[in-house]
């Protein structure tokens, strides 16, 4: 990443200067496996309204963290169970909790709201509602300068336990959800697949990339392999010298194909049945851009982006249903910010990205044995970012929360996490890595 500003002495001129320029935090990354000490070292605090899901909640953190309280000086995160607020009255408690913990949060600290919608009253659910706003609001009020983060999980259906809860959470309390921040998931699944430990979350996984050889594809293979799937890296020809060289690197496969081709879909589905029991994990990461505006677009350059961004992912993804897909198999989509609020120039490009959250809510509501969610990222710094003019380059760094860009990095986390038991509760959802950007919020 070449962001000038992220040097340190220009930070700590303009800082010294006191030159009003969006100074971005140094974000802190834990890029190494899960552990079962993922959290031991971090202080954290489970507070809110006295109920029995905040005692059982306190219960499922216990073992995990370095317990703390709202009481203590000083706080690496906080987790504030909004569950049976049902009066205006009761938002108090929230108020409260976050008031006199806010100031206490260290640099690069995690903030949890969760909520749960219950079938009861108008009343209770827009209080529970109402909670969406106050966790986007806070988290672009304490974020900006210390790297802070504050994400909210919102329970939909009230067999969903709080174990199910406590997994969710335990991603976006660790150092591998650093660029998230301000998005409101639901979690609506109340069947999870047990584990005993996060280490090695994905063992015995099976796992395709599509567009897996470089960018966010490579990074997303090296995490899926980091905790203990075999990868198959699935890129064009042309990406031979790369994708066989990652492939060496994760002792994984490569799968030469351009995913457009009629016949692309039932090879990549045979090479499975033949070579193993089944699919556990298909990330359709592969994309591409050809940006023009409507006015200027050709008819080559929309069918392009439709055919890989849209049509390929569908129809690799329908036969995998058909027969290949293991039994509760995860399946990520790589949506996009312009799938979201759309951008100039790219009808194509958006359209598509809009496409791919609209068929992962349709598999999560369709398939009771699939799991299906999306990714939606920002500003990421890659090497197609890189030669994008000076200005429309700081628009997309400045534009968010956390001031700056995310890593591929932080995309292929979030991956990683949507493929693992973690998310096990997470069903149909599209989660933005942005940084908190303004752009579709």
């Amino acid at each position: 990443m070449n962001d000038y500003l992220q040097n340190s002495t220009l930070r700590t001129l303009l800082k010294t200067l006191n030159i009003p320029v969006p100074v971005p935090p140094i974000l802190k990354r834990n890029l190494s496996a899960y552990s079962d000490d993922e959290l031991k070292a971090k202080k954290i605090a489970v507070a809110g309204k006295e109920t029995e899901f905040l005692h059982q909640l306190q219960k499922e953190f216990h073992p995990k963290v370095d317990n703390a309280t709202v009481y203590d000086e000083k706080l690496d995160g906080l987790v504030v169970s909004c569950v049976g607020m049902q009066t205006i009255e009761d938002l108090e408690d929230l108020y409260t909790t976050v008031k006199n913990t806010a100031s206490k949060i260290n640099a690069n600290g995690r903030v949890v709201i969760i909520s749960r919608i219950d079938d009861a009253t108008a009343l209770s659910y827009s209080v529970q509602k109402s909670i969406d706003g106050f966790s986007r609001a806070l988290s672009k009020e304490i974020g900006g300068k210390k790297g802070v983060t504050v994400n909210q999980l919102k329970i939909t259906n009230t067999n969903v336990m709080p174990f199910e809860t406590a997994n969710a959470a335990f991603f976006f309390l660790s150092d591998k959800s650093s660029f998230i921040t301000g998005q409101v998931v639901e979690v609506g699944n109340a069947f999870s697949a047990s584990f005993s430990s996060p280490e090695k979350l994905l063992q015995d996984k099976i796992a395709i990339v599509t567009g897996g050889a470089r960018g966010i594809g490579a990074a997303t293979a090296k995490v899926l392999h980091r905790e203990g799937a075999k990868v198959i890296i699935v890129d064009v020809p042309f990406a031979k010298e790369d994708a066989e060289k990652l492939a060496q690197e994760l002792n994984g496969d490569v799968i030469l194909e351009d995913i457009t081709d009629a016949k692309a879909t039932a090879d990549i589905q045979q090479y499975i049945l033949n070579n193993y029991k089944g699919l556990d994990i298909l990330v359709n990461n592969a994309g591409i851009t050809r940006d023009k505006t409507i006015a200027k677009m050709s008819i080559d350059q929309w069918r392009g982006v439709l055919n890989v961004n849209l049509k390929a992912m569908v129809n690799l993804t329908e036969t995998f249903i058909e027969k290949g897909f293991n039994e509760h198999a995860k399946v990520v989509g790589l949506s996009s910010i312009s799938g979201i609020a759309g951008n100039v120039g790219q009808t194509n490009y958006s359209l598509t990205k809009a496409g791919v959250i609209g068929f992962t809510k349709a598999l999560a509501t369709r398939n009771t044995k699939l799991y299906a969610n999306a990714v939606a990222p920002g500003f990421i710094e890659t090497k197609m970012t890189e030669n994008l003019p000076f200005f429309v380059k700081e628009g997309g760094r400045r534009l968010s929360t956390l001031k700056q860009g995310g890593l591929p990095e932080d995309v292929a986390e979030l991956i990683g996490f949507l493929s693992s038991p973690l998310s096990d509760g997470i069903n149909g959802q599209c989660l933005r890595v942005c940084g908190g950007s303004m752009i579709g919020a």
